[in-house]
């Protein structure tokens, strides 16, 4: 039996609702009801979305979107949104894939009442912050629960979180996932006072593509499903019973842009700061001045961000193998969503539009984020760039909250790579491995192609290259998922 979504309708002298068939709702969503009105409001990011639709005097809410399917199934995406997919774009923050039905961004509220229902924008107002807290004690108090775990990766992010628990007085477990070395070259460090569980994970398990259906609703991407895989792996292998906690955007949110560090009064410290060493140091301050204001210039293993961006419309961007429609379709699809994107982020604080944008890209791997938390949020919003980042001796210090924490429960060789490195040579080693099946599967039918979007020969050279095929593991192992979910799992 189809599920029904919750429904609230316009009567005489006020509103009837009934709920929706499905779980508790999602972190992040407050509804208020009462005889005369209904109100859904969106005010901090989550994972988990919630839907709906307006018609005349009815609002349809739920927090499936399988509550919205039509009986004859799924609806096809758009062509541009497929291939937007291939590329690591999300879609706009109110996008849906059925007609008629869209997402409920940060920042929205759907009001129902006797006379209207609107759709407004509300910008979230930070929660009381009460005593002063840093970072460490607000991220602390989140983890404040009977039992839980750590999801370790050795980054910063998951180490800050170790140490946060210590200064807690918390013994959590560490799990780490010993994804062998074609992924990871160097070990997780230990975290003195804590236990570091190392389990084995075969790479195969987390990126293969056959566990998908094609019945989701939505085409599952290795992006958010692989780090699902990850925790369910780490979960099985040890039985768990408590929840498990994450380190994922905390890296992000606490970064900043070099030129928005005091590098003091004559600006001198510019010129030998780490930076500049990729090219070689600038022979005048000028130059070091004339760069910065170019906003080019960052730390080599920092992406770091004071808002996030959104898809760029220009190009054809990185999707293997696109032919001329798919150039177009994809460019006019990219130019739509990030038209919706730039409006939302615009609207939001920045650490809260980092925060949408991350979750939207990334999910948040079945885990609890407390990066997500609206404690948190509220430490990292009032953290100014003095508090995120400095020049100290030569060189850019970033994420100074993670770093000071770390040093102070001495935890030391965290890994520097960005969010999605381990997942790219994940995906390289996976695509060589299994390429072989991959080309006969793409000589003998490929659905991107049938729709023509993607010319399977040019995806085909690309896997038979070891180089190219490293450079464009990501987009190529993204559309080797899709192409199996259009063909529905086969």
């Amino acid at each position: 039996m189809t599920r029904k979504p919750g429904v609230v309708e316009t009567v005489p002298g006020g509103v009837r609702c009934v709920d929706p068939e499905t779980s508790p709702p999602a972190r992040g969503v407050r509804i208020e009801r009462s005889p005369t009105s209904f109100e859904l409001v969106r005010e901090h990011p989550h994972a988990r979305p919630v839907y709906y639709r307006v018609d005349h005097g009815r609002l349809e809410w739920d927090f499936d979107l399988e509550a919205f399917l039509p009986p004859t199934g799924r609806p096809a995406p758009s062509l541009g949104t497929l291939l937007a997919l291939i590329q690591g774009n999300v879609p706009a923050p109110d996008a849906a894939p059925v007609p008629g039905v869209q997402r409920l961004p940060v920042g929205t509220a759907v009001r129902v009442t006797e006379q209207e229902i609107t759709v407004t924008r509300r910008r979230p107002a930070p929660p009381e912050r009460g005593r002063r807290r840093g970072l460490v004690e607000a991220v602390a108090e989140t983890l404040d629960q009977a039992g839980y775990a750590v999801a370790y990766s050795g980054g910063l992010g998951s180490a800050f979180v170790a140490a946060c628990a210590l200064s807690a007085g918390h013994r959590p477990l560490l799990l780490h996932a010993d994804l062998g070395p074609g992924v990871h070259r160097t070990p997780a460090p230990d975290v003195p006072g804590l236990t570091v569980r190392r389990i084995r994970v075969d790479p195969f398990q987390l990126l293969d593509e056959h566990p998908i259906t094609g019945e989701e609703p939505v085409p599952p991407m290795p992006d958010s499903e692989v780090p699902r895989r990850l925790t369910a792996a780490l979960a099985e292998a040890e039985g768990l019973d408590v929840p498990l906690v994450g380190g994922t955007l905390l890296k992000e949110l606490t970064s900043v842009k070099l030129p928005d560090v005091d590098a003091g009064v004559r600006g001198w410290r510019l010129l030998g700061c780490e930076p500049f060493h990729i090219a070689g140091t600038l022979r005048t301050l000028r130059e070091a001045r004339a760069l910065l204001g170019k906003g080019v210039v960052y730390s080599p293993d920092v992406q770091p961000v004071d808002g996030p961006a959104p898809p760029s419309p220009t190009g054809p961007g990185n999707v293997p193998g696109m032919t001329p429609k798919g150039a177009e379709a994809l460019e006019s699809a990219q130019r739509a969503a990030m038209a919706v994107w730039q409006e939302h982020l615009d609207f939001l604080d920045p650490v809260l539009g980092t925060a949408a944008a991350g979750v939207e890209e990334r999910g948040d791997g079945d885990m609890l984020l407390p990066a997500l938390d609206p404690r948190v949020l509220a430490v990292l919003t009032a953290l100014r760039p003095s508090d995120r980042g400095r020049i100290r001796r030569g060189e850019f210090e970033n994420n100074l909250p993670l770093h000071r924490a770390l040093a102070r429960h001495k935890i030391t060789g965290v890994r520097r790579t960005g969010p999605a490195f381990w997942l790219r040579r994940a995906a390289a080693a996976h695509l060589h491995r299994e390429r072989k099946k991959i080309i006969a599967q793409l000589d003998r039918e490929c659905a991107l192609a049938d729709l023509g979007l993607i010319a399977p020969r040019a995806v085909i050279r690309l896997l038979s290259d070891g180089r190219d095929l490293a450079d464009n593991a990501l987009p190529l192992l993204r559309l080797v998922w899709l192409d199996h979910w259009l063909r529905g799992g086969s």
